[in-house]
């Protein structure tokens, strides 16, 4: 029987299990490794967030902008006022001018005549014009999508854009 017992011991030991110590190495290579995915996934994640930030950012301050330069473009004239910040445009008919459209800056927005926002977060919105017809447009929309102590997470974008009258005047 002692003999049984000691070919069985012999058995095992030339199985070679793992000790604690290989055991401890491996979890702590394990652990290193599940670490650094972690680090990659979460640096991805805010990549991921600052560049929907910037995309709508840039989506919004497209489609303002667009909107502004086609009423321009259906104009025959503008006056900008307001140091630059707001512009009336005009269209001639048979009885005279009659205003088309109104944008202005009002604190961070960009409103129309009839007061709807085109656009927040607006730091900066510049109409200059020297000839009344040919309007150069300028833009800057920032946002601020994470921690507001952190500069590291903030977007901004500017869009500048020149937008002609080429509604001629018939009359």
């Amino acid at each position: 029987m002692m003999a049984r017992v000691r070919n069985m011991s012999a058995r095992l030991e030339g199985h070679g299990g793992f000790t604690i110590t290989e055991l401890l190495v491996a979890s702590i290579i394990a652990g290193i490794i599940l670490l650094a995915v972690i680090s990659i996934y979460i640096t991805s994640m805010q990549a991921w967030d600052r560049s929907g930030a910037r995309l709508a950012l840039q989506r919004t301050g497209d489609l303002a902008v667009e909107s502004i330069v086609s009423d321009i473009r259906d104009g025959t004239r503008v006056e900008i006022t307001n140091g630059g910040t707001a512009m009336t445009i005009y269209r001639a008919t048979a009885i005279g001018d009659s205003v088309l459209a109104f944008y202005q800056l009002v604190d961070d927005e960009v409103r129309n005549g009839s007061g709807t926002v085109l656009a927040e977060d607006v730091t900066e919105l510049v109409f200059t014009s020297g000839n009344g017809v040919k309007v150069r447009v300028e833009m800057s929309l920032y946002d601020d999508p994470g921690t507001p102590a952190l500069t590291t997470d903030d977007e901004s974008i500017h869009l500048e854009t020149v937008a002609v009258c080429r509604n001629r005047s018939l009359y």
